[in-house]
């Protein structure tokens, strides 16, 4: 899904969630791929090329670092982020990777399959530029209750645009371990194994959760036509719910899985 209504969507996402959550989530999926020197890694749906960017860190000696992203403002950003290590930019869909068979020893996608339209075919075709012996890592956040400040806005949304309550909670479509191994096993994967990681994240305050969930994320197109006091309203009822539960500064857990898969032959 090719997203981002609003000036500086990609900033606020950058600014806000990446090192909130993105960040330390990126570092788990790492961890349960291993890296080695002279590997190959893609990332789909790099959003700001946060994953790049751990990988190069742990693993410096990786001879190529690609990511590849729907979205042009957030590859905009992950250029400037990226600068100096080496990676590649591409503008591609997940589903038709633009690479030839064998290329990667490594593909990652965090937090993404769950928004592709055909889940299937884009997991063939992480396969498919894999080379023999290569793995797959896909992480996917676990059910709503387990994030308990996007739970809180999913409730103002519901009150206060429930028509959008859809796309509130489109990030947790594909939320149980086993559809999640499942697809990677229809995909072509083998020895798939499915974990279960649980951080706390940390926000400065209310506000600033409103803001990296309602501006630096899908919200921000499905708000873009709803009339500005909405939003603001919206926005102030998020902060009060999230600030209420958690106080201030804001720690709250997110729960993701994250699945492994290998292609052996």
């Amino acid at each position: 899904m090719k997203w981002g209504a609003g000036a500086g969507f990609a900033e606020v996402y950058e600014e806000t969630m990446v090192p909130a959550f993105f960040s330390p989530f990126a570092d788990e999926m790492l961890d349960s791929v291993g890296l080695a020197e002279g590997e190959r890694l893609l990332d789909v749906a790099t959003g700001t090329g946060i994953v790049l960017r751990r990988a190069r860190a742990r693993c410096p000696d990786l001879s190529r670092l690609v990511g590849v992203d729907l979205t042009p403002a957030m590859l905009a950003v992950a250029r400037e982020k990226t600068a100096g290590i080496g990676a590649e930019l591409l503008e591609g869909d997940a589903a038709e990777l633009p690479f030839e068979d064998g290329a990667f020893d490594v593909v990652t996608c965090q937090q993404g399959l769950q928004f592709f339209p055909g889940r299937k075919h884009a997991l063939e075709d992480f396969r498919r530029v894999l080379a023999p012996g290569g793995r797959a890592v896909v992480s996917c956040w676990c059910e709503v209750e387990s994030a308990p400040a996007h739970a809180a806005l999913v409730e103002a949304v519901r009150e206060h645009v429930p028509e959008q309550e859809p796309m509130a909670l489109a990030p947790f479509m594909l939320t149980t371990a086993d559809e999640l191994e499942g697809l990677l096993t229809a995909g072509g994967f083998d020895d798939v194994e499915v974990e279960r990681v649980e951080l706390m994240v940390r926000f400065a305050s209310g506000e600033e959760v409103a803001r990296s969930l309602l501006v630096g994320s899908p919200m921000a197109l499905a708000l873009a036509d709803v009339p500005a006091e909405t939003r603001e309203a919206l926005s102030r009822d998020v902060a009060a719910r999230v600030r209420e539960r958690f106080g201030e500064p804001v720690d709250a857990p997110m729960a993701t899985h994250i699945a492994v898969g290998y292609r052996t032959s």
